[in-house]
């Protein structure tokens, strides 16, 4: 699934022409294009009454609905921990979380 990219503001308030839509986290890339064109009316309306113009585009902000998440501890062979720091330190992000989206679409793949 294609990450996505969304705006988030520190120590500001929203514009009151910025509408939150909060999106939900899908499965799969057609999941989301299903769910996106499901509410294909409602962006609309939302970018018309709410979007904010900047240059020749719309701002509209979208606030991704994440899962609860629980703290737990896992024995990894070092090996593995190390080749997954690896691998993180290529991608650009912190081992943890690389692991948790590897486990995050092998279990997804298996549902």
């Amino acid at each position: 699934m294609a990450s996505k990219t969304v705006k988030t503001k520190v120590a500001r308030r929203k514009p009151a022409n910025v509408v939150a839509l909060k999106v939900p986290d899908f499965r799969s890339e057609s999941e989301e294009a299903d769910w996106w064109y499901a509410k294909r009316d409602l962006v609309e309306d939302l970018l018309v009454k709410h979007g904010r113009r900047v240059g020749d585009s719309i701002d509209l902000e979208v606030e991704l609905v994440k899962p609860a998440t629980k703290a737990i501890s896992i024995r990894l062979a070092e090996p593995d921990l190390k080749r997954a720091k690896a691998l993180a330190a290529q991608k650009g992000v912190g081992y943890q979380t690389y692991i948790r989206s590897v486990l995050h679409e092998a279990l997804q793949q298996k549902a």
